[in-house]
């Protein structure tokens, strides 16, 4: 981990052309550097404060911008910040970070503002790994779930449990430092009260991970069916553009074309794939092994049926074929509007016989069809854009730290019924308590940091 005490800097806006950027610079001293930018110091200025001025390097002005003050503790990082607003050239950006660095900055790794916020006690562990996820949120859904994060609901619930369990560890401990007298401090009836109620708090929190992590990643959605059935005429009417290539030969689609779909704040991953039959040629068999893979990791499949060359017996020998092989099923039957007196009856007992969630019959080439679609997609995905106020976990590191902490609650409860020796209980307790402070990171690695916040962008 490189020395807190160093001044960094960098750009905290996108990289490119636009009417403003921004450069960031923190650390003990950033006053006194900055002001070696100017005529006038911003050195003496109060914290949350704008002001204007000229920047210059050894070759002259560099531009004029707005510099807002952050004194310590109450800027982003917790160190002294000055966020420099210039205009948006690249080539002042540059030139701003050069001489900036030529002062005694160095140029920021990525992720390392945060760092600091963390390590300065301005943000929890699960806090700053929100950051990163409110930056790259691209729903409403995923927006709400950071936000949530943000504002530290994770950590609360989490900070509430272990301070429950901490104050029982504490006696267990107690107990053996007095075993040779036999003496129990934490009565165990109130121990597993608080172990249980700890256990169902955290597997409440696991039953939310399918969900958050749909709200983050999006809901896979693959169109599957037989060659022609009409997959590449749904996705494009969804997606209200020609993303895939449609045509009345077989096998067209070759392999998979993925697009984002956002219906009510929430995102779908709409993924088309080759229609399944036997291959008729090596490229045609590969993209239909890839279809099996797709439908096999997907939260929904949508088989498209062509009502008007298949039958529903056909239909249900084709679901037959799917057993095993994904999660849920809903059928599409499309091509309704060339089907005379079309009813779906038949359909739809073919559908539920073979095992599939839901029907619903369209034409793929009537674009008022194309709400009707949305709808059952957004009703049958079971993740919904109201996400109220519940707590999700949508972080792949959290689940597995909820899963070990289950894990040792659990031994303790086995522990305790068992009569195991007191030191077993006691390393059972402190493996839930490590598990959990991982999370928020009350108990962290100089590798775990470096992963987390490797993964940031580097103004921020």
């Amino acid at each position: 981990m490189k020395n807190r005490q160093d001044i960094i800097a960098a750009r905290a806006t996108p990289a490119g052309v636009g009417a403003v950027a921004v450069v960031r610079v923190s650390g003990p001293g950033v006053f006194e550097l900055v002001d070696r930018l100017l005529k006038k110091p911003v050195s003496n200025a109060d914290s949350h404060t704008a002001h204007f001025r000229a920047l210059w390097d050894e070759d002259g002005l560099v531009d004029e911008a707005l510099l807002t003050v952050f004194r310590a503790p109450h800027g982003y990082t917790g160190d002294d910040t000055v966020e420099i607003s210039t205009h948006g050239s690249p080539y002042i950006v540059d030139r701003l970070i050069q001489a900036l660095c030529r002062q005694g900055a160095r140029p920021a790794d990525a992720g390392e503002f945060t760092l600091r916020a963390f390590l300065n006690g301005k943000l929890d562990l699960a806090q700053a790994e929100a950051v990163a996820d409110l930056i790259s949120s691209e729903s409403a859904a995923s927006h709400k779930a950071a936000l949530g994060q943000l504002r530290g609901g994770i950590s609360e619930e989490i900070s509430l449990m272990r301070t429950r369990l901490i104050d029982f560890a504490a006696l267990i401990e107690l107990e053996l430092d007095f075993s040779e007298e036999d003496v129990e401090f934490a009565r165990r009836d109130d121990l597993i009260a608080q172990v249980n109620e700890a256990l169902e708090k955290i597997q409440t929190l696991l039953k939310t991970f399918a969900q958050g992590n749909a709200v983050k990643e999006g809901v896979q959605v693959v169109f599957a069916g037989r060659p022609n059935a009409g997959k590449s005429t749904l996705f494009n009417l969804l997606l209200q553009e020609d993303r895939a290539i449609v045509s009345d030969i077989a096998g067209t689609t070759r392999d998979a074309l993925e697009d984002v779909l956002l219906i009510e704040g929430m995102r779908y991953r709409l993924i088309d794939t080759a229609g399944i039959r036997e291959a008729t040629d090596t490229i045609e068999k590969l993209g239909i092994e890839r279809t099996w893979q797709y439908m096999q990791g997907s939260a929904m499949v949508l088989y498209v049926a062509d009502v008007s060359d298949n039958t529903p017996l056909q239909l249900l020998e084709d679901l037959n074929t799917l057993a095993g092989k994904a999660q849920q099923v809903w059928v599409v039957g499309n091509k309704t509007d060339l089907v005379q007196d079309w009813n779906s009856i038949e359909w739809q007992a073919a559908a539920q016989a073979g095992g599939a969630a839901g029907f619903i019959g369209v034409s793929g080439k009537n674009p008022e069809d194309r709400q009707q679609l949305r709808e059952y997609l957004y009703q049958n995905s079971a993740f919904k854009s109201d996400l109220s106020d519940q707590t999700l976990i949508t972080n792949q590191r959290h689940f597995h730290a909820f899963l070990k902490a289950e894990e040792s609650l659990l031994r303790v409860l086995e522990a305790i019924e068992a009569g195991i020796s007191k030191e077993m209980l006691a390393f059972d307790l402190r493996e839930a308590l490590a598990a959990l402070g991982e999370i928020t990171g009350e108990i962290t690695t100089e590798d775990l940091l470096g992963s987390i916040f490797g993964k940031f962008c580097i103004g921020k």
